[in-house]
């Protein structure tokens, strides 16, 4: 067995910890998942595994079978923290975790993206076992040829995957995106192939991986923390007021299913025309399947989906008696319509927004109420209410002592009509429908009490409509398959280096 020293130990981790969280964000949270943990998430699994991998390395060495089990082991440990000690969102909108998300599919998908990481950084540790940065050996030209040559060819190429990458995704969105969007990108790009280059390699395999992981970077930087529409035109340059700016985030397929298989398979033939090292057809058979399948799968799903059904739809309604809750406690009778669109869960006000679209009419006690609501309430303004940016569906609702699975939890922002006559708005509204618990219609809030309108609920015993997961299931199986594939190539191209002491 080959035990790294503990310098070794500690940079491996890290390579790991960098890697798996890259991983976890793109492939796990973005691609199959679609929602945001919120950046305390990120800092707090980034040192968890680093902490797991370091001492799991210092303890047992590297190896895939020995990798597997330290991965279970933080993947168990990530499971029960966020299932019993720390919500997600914190400190923007806290959210506890539920089933789904952590024991069902969480644990083979965190487990499959942290693994993913894993064999990532074990294929370049092993590398140096390959020949490829043995202490003692001669200097190969590449090397020969010092930082300085580095640099440069990494700012040339850098160059030349923004503009091409960039551009043909732009085109394929038909959107320009903002002059921000490359300069970002540039500043991602040049010192990651800096570090791959010098590090890693520039071999037919090191230029396939290194092309995915780039595609991962930026698809990654795009869904997180990179909208786009910044700024518009004119640039600011000698007037002092600032442009204008029209931001808005890519969709899911905007970003998953047209940009990331454009950005992939620009960047792997990019490095790989750049690339002066010979094309071994071993390496090519191990390297080029993953460029080829990544693109080829997510471009295929993205054609099949059309524009119109962008986002999550659902529809309910309700009709009959309704009890009042507030007020006097009637009981009268009415009718209600809701038209929700849950377009992801990041933790931004940006758009696209959630869409939210209700008609109410409720008879009671002597009057009559109409509520319209036509706009989510991304964020509760005074943070006591968790909104998920305005439509959810199947998410734990908690309610007194007891806790449910809904069918659907929305916010809004509307009017009431009261009478046929007064118009009271903006009025905060909440829905809430459950299989058992019915559908309600909650007007104000406690925390924002309306001087005009006591607060009022109204509640339907039944009501048709039911949570969506078909979307959700085609994500899980497009997010699987690239996930797989990508544990594959990774674990072959790892296995190819592995140094005798440990085959």
């Amino acid at each position: 067995m080959i035990r790294p020293g503990p310098y070794e130990s500690v940079r491996f981790a890290g390579t790991v910890a960098l890697l798996g969280i890259l991983s976890d964000a793109a492939i796990g949270h973005g691609l199959t998942w679609e929602n945001d943990p919120y950046w305390t998430y990120w800092v707090t699994k980034s040192f968890l595994i680093f902490t797991v991998f370091g001492l799991g390395t210092a303890w047992m060495g590297v190896g895939e079978g020995r990798g597997a089990v330290i991965t279970a082991v933080h993947t168990l440990v990530l499971t029960v923290y966020y299932w019993t000690f720390s919500p997600i969102g914190l400190p923007s909108i806290p959210v506890w975790l539920d089933l789904e998300h952590t024991w069902i599919s969480g644990l083979p998908i965190h487990f499959g993206v942290i693994y993913l990481g894993y064999l990532a950084a074990l294929w370049i540790w092993r590398r140096r076992w390959a020949g490829i940065a043995v202490p003692g050996r001669p200097p190969t030209r590449t090397e020969e040829r010092g930082p300085a040559w580095f640099g440069t060819a990494s700012l040339v190429v850098g160059a030349v995957i923004v503009l091409v990458a960039g551009g043909a995704a732009s085109l394929a969105l038909q959107e320009f995106p903002g002059v921000t969007w490359f300069v970002v990108r540039a500043l991602i790009t040049v010192p990651i192939l800096f570090w791959w280059w010098s590090g890693v390699g520039r071999d037919v395999a090191a230029a396939v991986a290194g092309g995915i992981l780039l595609a991962v970077v930026w698809a990654a930087y795009g869904q997180f923390v990179g909208p786009s529409g910044l700024p518009d035109a004119p640039l600011r340059v000698l007037d002092p007021a600032p442009p204008p700016a029209t931001v808005r985030w890519l969709d899911y397929r905007e970003l998953w299913l047209i940009s990331f298989p454009i950005y992939a398979a620009a960047m792997v033939g990019i490095l790989l025309a750049f690339s002066r090292w010979v094309w071994g057809p071993q390496e090519l058979r191990r390297a080029l399947p993953a460029a080829a399948l990544v693109p080829l799968i997510l471009l295929i799903t993205g054609a099949t989906i059309d524009e119109e059904d962008l986002g999550v739809r659902a529809s309910f309604s309700a009709e009959g008696p309704v009890r009042v809750e507030g007020g006097t406690g009637a009981v009268g009778r009415g009718v209600i319509r809701i038209d929700t669109t849950d377009m992801g869960n990041r933790v931004t006000p940006l758009p696209p927004h959630d869409r939210l679209v209700v008609d109410a009419h409720v008879s009671a006690d002597g009057h009559t109420y109409r509520i319209s609501v036509d706009r989510p309430l991304v964020e509760d303004p005074t943070g006591t209410e968790t909104t998920w940016w305005g439509v959810a569906y199947g998410v734990d609702y908690r309610e007194g002592g007891g806790v449910f699975t809904t069918d659907l939890v929305a916010h809004g922002l509307g009017s009431v009509e009261l009478d046929g006559g007064r118009v009271i708005a903006p009025v905060p509204v909440e829905i809430v429908a459950a299989p058992g618990y019915g559908l309600e219609l909650a007007i104000g809030a406690d925390a924002l009490p309306l001087e005009d309108l006591p607060a009022l609920s109204f509640e339907w015993g039944s009501y048709s409509g039911s949570a969506p997961h078909g979307v959700e299931t085609a994500r899980y199986v497009g997010g699987g398959l690239v996930l797989l594939l990508l544990l594959v190539s990774a674990f072959l191209l790892a296995r190819g280096h592995a140094p005798p002491q440990e085959m």
